[in-house]
């Protein structure tokens, strides 16, 4: 087996989902996307019909934190597949419910990576309204309730309180698919002012 680390699989998970997504113009590709303001991250998350998340695990990665981005992933992403290196798969198939995704990612003598899809990703039926919600900004937030027909003041209201008054109104797969809208309207957008928080390739 030849060892394989995050950016070889990486770089060629991105060439594969270039090929899958190269027809369609509105959908985008995001590195190490920031779920509950920064609680967790998935390595790459696919907005297209639905979000997607993928979180790579490659043979110099471990498993220490499977668990717990497990639990926040099953809250904030509608689908999630796990790429893994084949010293890892025995352990993620029988951590993972059937649901989640599973790829098997070799590396070749040559270095290049190939990938065998052991499962598909299935909708995951444990999606949290709010913890998805987090993926917007305030503003944003504001916004939609605004065109869902909200009429009174937001400005002064938390994050949270908006995202509650978001679920009384829209449903979760409404809200993803306006998420996608919202990231698409942002282009790369910085945390910080010194690197990006979310690097976006829009295929």
């Amino acid at each position: 087996m030849n060892a394989t680390n995050d950016q070889d699989i990486r770089h060629a998970l991105h060439s594969r989902l270039q090929k899958q997504y190269y027809v369609k113009d509105d959908h985008l590709v995001v590195d190490e996307l920031s779920l509950e303001h920064g609680r967790n991250r998935v390595d790459i998350a696919v907005f297209d019909n639905c979000i997607h998340g993928y979180e790579i695990k490659s043979s110099k990665d471990n498993l220490l934190r499977l668990q717990n981005q497990l639990s926040q992933y099953s809250k904030s992403l509608q689908k999630v597949t796990f790429v893994v290196a084949e010293n890892h798969f025995k352990d993620v198939m029988i951590s993972t419910p059937e649901w989640c995704g599973l790829i098997l990612a070799t590396k070749g003598p040559r270095g290049g990576v190939s990938f065998r899809s052991i499962r598909r990703a299935k909708l995951n039926p444990n999606v949290d309204f709010i913890s998805l919600a987090h993926i917007l900004w305030k503003s944003e937030a504001i916004d939609l309730l605004y065109q869902y027909g909200i009429t009174e003041r937001l400005e002064y209201k938390t994050r949270k309180e908006l995202y509650k008054q978001l679920n009384q109104v829209m449903t979760v797969q409404q809200l993803a698919l306006e998420i996608k809208t919202k990231l698409l309207k942002r282009g790369n957008w910085r945390v910080d002012g010194k690197r990006p928080l979310n690097p976006i390739a829009i295929f």
